[in-house]
């Protein structure tokens, strides 16, 4: 754990720093806003040396925000990501929406107005995939497909014991409260906190909180699984009953969203998650009707 900084420029997004003997890694780097504070922390750390890899756990806007401005600071940096992910960054409309949000995030937390940046910036020099390792000298980092939250979703294991897991897995609280975050895919998800489960890191580095104390990791990846089970039952539970998708959206934040959550996440941020897992979640229903039908149809 000596070899890994926490270098967090703000609210709303992690970054983590792996310091290998010949190289460097940062391990997601947060939202637009928070690139200058990024980058002081990031320079504080390495003194003299370089950062040489930006790995991004998936493309959403509070993981790789800051992106741009790294690349201007470290211009021989390569950003490494999914393939899908580099598929993903080069849509006009997707760099236009995480241009959009990272302004909106900005004035969420009170910052300043962000720097413009160029959108060719932002982009995954590299591929990474399920079992590829970066060695960085004395220390590796071996890469983790774990799809639900996106589909673009990957998890870093670093020197075989301190585990990245993505949002595929769901993120802590403070309160100890494990939330969901499946918004393609819950089977995939439940599949995703398996392998890591199987892994049996060390140490756990949940998103969007850090460090998960030695007292909640014995049941963590069981509570990451209840958490998935729990509020895909209530979501059904609901659409039996005839409840919408708002009214949906409405009951579950207030049966799931707890004080603690409500200081560490922005309600929008909140409910456009939840709204994502809703649907998914009724797709997924709808599917299976459909199937239902087609067989009966069919015998």
């Amino acid at each position: 754990m000596d070899k890994i900084v926490d270098v967090t420029g703000g609210k709303g997004g992690n970054a983590f720093l792996i310091l290998g003997k010949e190289k460097t890694a940062l391990i997601d780097c947060g939202m637009a806003y928070c690139a200058t504070s990024l980058i002081s922390n990031i320079k504080q750390v390495l003194n003299k040396r370089t950062l040489n890899y930006i790995l991004i756990s998936h493309s959403h806007y509070d993981h790789i925000g800051a992106i741009p401005y790294l690349k201007k600071e470290w211009p021989t940096s390569r950003v490494l990501g999914a393939e899908y992910a580099q598929r993903i960054l080069k849509r006009s409309n997707a760099l236009k929406t995480i241009k959009s949000l990272s302004t909106q995030a900005a004035i969420l937390y009170n910052a300043d107005d962000i720097i413009d940046y160029d959108d060719a910036l932002l982009k995954v020099d590299d591929i990474i995939g399920d079992g590829d390792v970066l060695d960085l000298g004395g220390l590796e980092i071996k890469i983790i497909k774990t799809l639900g939250h996106t589909q673009c979703s990957l998890s870093f294991l670093v020197n075989h014991e301190t585990l990245f897991p993505s949002e595929s897995a769901g993120c802590m609280s403070k309160s100890g409260k494990i939330y969901p975050s499946f918004i393609t895919s819950s089977s995939k998800a439940i599949d995703s906190i398996h392998i890591c489960q199987k892994i049996n890191p060390r140490f756990i580095i949940s998103p969007h909180y850090g460090l998960v104390h030695e007292s909640h990791s014995p049941d963590y990846w069981k509570n990451c699984i209840l958490a998935v089970e729990e509020t895909k039952e209530f979501i059904l539970y609901l659409s039996d009953q005839g409840y919408d998708e708002d009214q949906i959206l409405t009951e579950y934040e207030q049966d799931f969203r707890d004080e603690q959550n409500r200081l560490e996440q922005p309600i929008n941020a909140f409910r456009l998650n939840a709204q994502s897992m809703i649907k998914t979640v009724l797709r997924t229903k709808v599917d299976f009707l459909a199937k239902e039908v087609h067989s009966e149809r069919t015998d």
